[in-house]
């Protein structure tokens, strides 16, 4: 029926071009033909003896035909075709139908009943109005070009060839399935939630009491900006945007930064971030419960390492400093317990591989690309989705650690950063002795 309806409309268009075709040559025509009468009428009532030279009617003849060609260049061409016919079938006769969790694990990194839930979550704002012309992209395949798009970092033509999608079709999409998921799911997922006690419990268990993260940052490589190519570059010669994750025992995010050049440093974008000044005043665990060592009042603790600056909160290892035993453990737990920020980077990039190369994308774009990834890994972390490939390491562009602490100019969190590693370090070495 489809077919039938577009060949009805290309012979209206073809019979409108050769009625406006015929129509413009007419008039040309009719002009030819007034000034040919005007022109003989002057003759004819002159009294002198006309004379036409070759040259003049040579002249009239080149000008009727370029007023013709004129005319038939005025005319706007109809298009070949409304739309390219493109074929669907891999998605709505093998996937919908055949597939089992495995290959759904495999393509779209979680299993189809998870991939149902988030698009029952997005369904509101992906869906679009039935018109006459042909039926919309529907939500589902919205959802699976997109997460596709992110697995594997193809172009937006190839991933259009394995929808049966336009290219630029693929580009709106997964643009606007990325928004989508930032507005939805972002409050929802990357956040700290109400088990505070069960995160310090799973740190604990890692060898590091009263902690509620571990924080680090790591280089998202995309392609230069043309209009500033050196304003994304870092010392590594190669554009990145910064990606700065807090997570929990477990690898899920808790808060994110996103959108600084990759030249800044890590204390500098930490410095600059919402968790610092939440963390300074307090008010982004709730309660901000303290531990009480000695004397000295342990705030909730996040993890670090040597390129961030000290604070009472954020704890980074002793490093070149270290002489004694109690500063050797204490570096040794928090590495172990640090560890699960660089396995959560791993598993990030090894699910959506749009991260590991240069991400293909306008620089508009990029912080909600990037944003939707963190997103879909919270979401596969929490329903148990199993991580298929190997981890990757995502390699940190760090300063060296010499020279941080000037990145620091406030002394006194400097000093209580140092005070309450010290009776962190003597805690931990008296409960190693107990056991």
């Amino acid at each position: 029926m489809a077919s039938q309806r577009e060949l009805v409309l290309l012979m209206a268009q073809l019979v409108g071009f050769m009625v406006q075709s015929t129509m413009i040559l007419c008039q040309a025509h009719l002009r030819s033909l007034r000034w040919r009468r005007r022109a003989a009428a002057r003759l004819f009532l002159s009294s002198e003896k006309p004379a036409v030279s070759v040259s003049c009617s040579g002249k009239r003849r080149r000008r009727r035909i370029r007023e013709r060609w004129h005319a038939l260049a005025s005319m706007k061409v109809p298009r070949r075709f409304w739309a390219y016919d493109r074929s669907r079938d891999w998605w709505e006769r093998i996937v919908l139908t055949t597939w089992d969790d495995g290959q759904w694990l495999e393509c779209f990194r979680m299993d189809r009943e998870t991939f149902m839930d988030l698009v029952s979550v997005l369904r509101r704002r992906l869906e679009r109005q039935r018109t006459n012309m042909r039926e919309p992209v529907s939500a589902e395949q919205r959802v699976a070009v997109t997460l596709w798009f992110l697995a594997t970092g193809a172009c937006y033509r190839v991933a259009g060839d394995q929808f049966g999608m336009g290219a630029s079709t693929v580009a709106t999409t997964v643009l606007e399935v990325c928004e989508a998921m930032e507005v939805e799911l972002l409050s929802k997922t990357v956040c700290l939630g109400s088990e505070v006690g069960k995160i310090m419990d799973g740190f604990a268990a890692l060898g590091f009491p009263h902690c509620i993260g571990a924080i680090d940052g790591t280089h998202i490589p995309i392609s230069a900006p043309g209009s500033s190519p050196e304003q994304y570059g870092n010392r590594k010669m190669f554009s990145s945007m910064l990606l700065q994750g807090t997570v929990d025992h477990t690898g899920r995010f808790m808060d994110v930064e996103i959108g600084w050049s990759g030249k800044n440093h890590d204390a500098f974008v930490f410095k600059n971030s919402c968790i610092c000044a939440a963390m300074d005043t307090g008010t982004f665990v709730p309660g901000n419960p303290t531990l009480n060592l000695n004397g000295v009042s342990v705030p909730p603790i996040i993890l670090s390492d040597g390129a961030y600056p000290m604070r009472p909160w954020l704890m980074k290892p002793y490093g070149k400093l270290a002489v004694s035993r109690r500063e050797h453990h204490f570096d040794r737990c928090l590495s172990r317990s640090r560890n699960q920020m660089e396995k959560s980077f791993g598993r990030l990039k090894g699910r959506w591989q749009c991260l590991l190369h240069r991400l293909k994308a306008r620089e508009e774009n990029l912080v909600t690309i990037i944003t939707a990834c963190v997103i879909l890994h919270n979401i596969c972390e929490a329903r148990g989705q199993q991580f298929l490939g190997e981890l990757r390491d995502p390699s940190p562009v760090m300063l060296p650690e010499e020279g941080v602490e000037s990145l620091d100019n406030n002394q006194t969190l400097l000093e209580g950063g140092k005070l309450v590693r010290d009776a962190l370090a003597a805690f931990m070495e008296s409960q190693m002795r107990r056991q």
